[in-house]
């Protein structure tokens, strides 16, 4: 009798056990469920989004509607082809989307692998990321293997012009740059003097050629994944800032990053955004934390004229976490850049006026506002469904609120007609920062482990996106 009863208790054991797996089982496959038919829903809404967007275009360039310029958008033009040196950027993007999805499958509450991996090392895996990504779609640019790492050809041209007089460049900028135009490709019109004093200090420092100097264009710019992930961190929590990071690394916004002056617009106004933010945290100084972000906005208008607005950002930020006194030393850090170069004989606000591109008419105003949604849609990809959707949960809201009054800034004054993928460079990374908002809302005030699930399909999609769009763009202009 023993000996039956200890065989049937024996065999009640794995029936036992698997019992208990089933509902396990049972468990994962209902959450993960969910997880992808939201996903796939996110992705197919994106999908229709780009559809009505690209035909829109297509309509907009067959009407008699006069934009301005001759082929809208984008200022590069469109020349679809099937590059060979696509594998490169097919590789950086397989091995970012690779690690994600591992990541993502070993996260398990309460400790996972995303919080055993050293934050510093995170970012500077966000780092590299980003700049080989960009670098990788930038080698599939038409024309020779460099032709996307040259820097603008109206910008060399210009600092090289400066000479030695770099304070009468200054003075005679308003009056010698010509009146933007809509779609217009020149740096001048649409920028303040900052790149072109930027790119005559590299040259004086020794640093000649295009190519090194869209290099190092390109390595800078880099750094606004790291910059805002760290911004996410300190208003929102780590698991979200630490899940932003994959996302960020393969945007389509990483095809306008090679070479480009405004890549390093968008590292230094998210340094200043990331810089006011950490300040206002209760245990810092914030004094002097606020003045340097109010500096860094500062030269940040000194090389474009939207991104200042992203100061609302870091205002809203002080107000949410009741320290409203450092916008003063905030706005008198950003005023100090200007008040310098005024001395030196350049007027923001002229500058401003000649970047302004004039509207032909109100049905051109609207066609420009639809191009440039267009362009929204495509530069941030199908997690921007997501962020969306989640705008409502995530506690990073003032960056949304920052970046939008940018965009309404640069549409109101018609500074991002025919060229918002790079105008609004500094802009897109904040737009994603919902994407990681948990849904539902977590019980606790900073639950950190329902921060948002890894978006792996979204990411994925981001991708393609961005190696689709550099397949179907054409080169800069010579």
């Amino acid at each position: 009798m023993s000996i039956s009863r200890g065989a049937s208790e024996r065999a009640r054991v794995p029936a036992t056990a698997r019992g208990r797996a089933q509902p396990r089982a049972g468990m994962l496959a209902a959450s993960l469920g969910p997880a992808v038919r939201a996903e796939l829903t996110e992705a197919g809404i994106w999908l229709a989004l780009v559809a009505f967007g690209l035909a829109g275009t297509a309509l907009l360039a067959s009407t008699d509607i006069s934009l301005g310029c001759p082929r809208p958008p984008w200022h590069d033009g469109w020349a679809p082809r099937l590059d060979p040196l696509v594998a490169v950027p097919l590789a950086v993007a397989a091995t970012v989307i690779a690690l994600t999805a591992w990541w993502a499958s070993t996260i398990r509450p309460p400790r996972s692998v995303a919080f055993r991996l050293p934050w510093s090392v995170l970012l500077l895996l966000g780092y590299l990321g980003s700049l080989a990504f960009s670098l990788a779609l930038a080698l599939v640019t038409p024309g020779d293997l460099a032709a996307g790492l040259r820097a603008p050809a109206d910008l060399l041209a210009a600092a090289g012009a400066v000479g030695d007089d770099p304070l009468g460049r200054l003075a005679a900028y308003t009056s010698t740059t010509p009146h933007a135009a809509a779609g217009s490709v020149a740096v001048l019109p649409a920028h303040p003097p900052g790149p072109v004093l930027a790119t005559w200090l590299l040259t004086r420092a020794g640093l000649h050629g295009a190519v090194p100097i869209g290099v190092l264009f390109t390595a800078l710019g880099a750094l606004t994944v790291p910059v805002v992930c760290v911004a996410v961190r300190s208003l929102c929590h780590e698991t979200a800032a630490r899940r932003l990071v994959p996302v960020l690394v393969l945007a389509p916004w990483s095809v306008w990053m090679a070479a480009s002056p405004d890549a390093v617009t968008a590292a230094l106004a998210a340094l200043a955004v990331a810089i006011g933010v950490i300040g206002s945290e209760p245990e810092r100084r914030s004094v002097w934390w606020a003045l340097a972000s109010g500096l860094l906005l500062g030269l940040a208008a000194l090389f474009g004229y939207a991104p200042v607005w992203l100061g609302v950002a870091v205002a809203a930020a002080y107000f949410v976490r009741r320290r409203p006194l450092l916008n003063v030393i905030t706005g008198l850090g950003a005023l100090l850049p200007l008040w310098l170069f005024y001395a030196w004989g350049f007027s923001w606000p002229d500058g401003l006026a000649l970047a302004s591109a004039p509207r032909p008419s109100v049905g051109a105003a609207l066609a420009w506002i639809f191009l440039d949604l267009t362009v929204v849609v495509l530069a941030t990809g199908p997690l921007a469904v997501r962020a969306a959707r989640r705008l409502r949960l995530t506690p990073g809201w003032p960056f949304l609120v920052g970046a939008t009054a940018t965009m309404l800034f640069a549409v109101t004054l018609g500074l991002a007609e025919g060229g918002a993928e790079r105008t609004w460079l500094p802009v897109f990374p904040w737009l994603l920062v919902a994407a990681v908002a948990p849904r539902p809302r977590p019980a606790r005030p900073g639950d950190r482990l329902q921060a948002g699930s890894l978006p792996v399909i979204l990411v994925s999609l981001s991708a393609i996106g961005a190696l689709g769009l550099r397949l179907c763009l054409g080169g800069p202009p010579a």
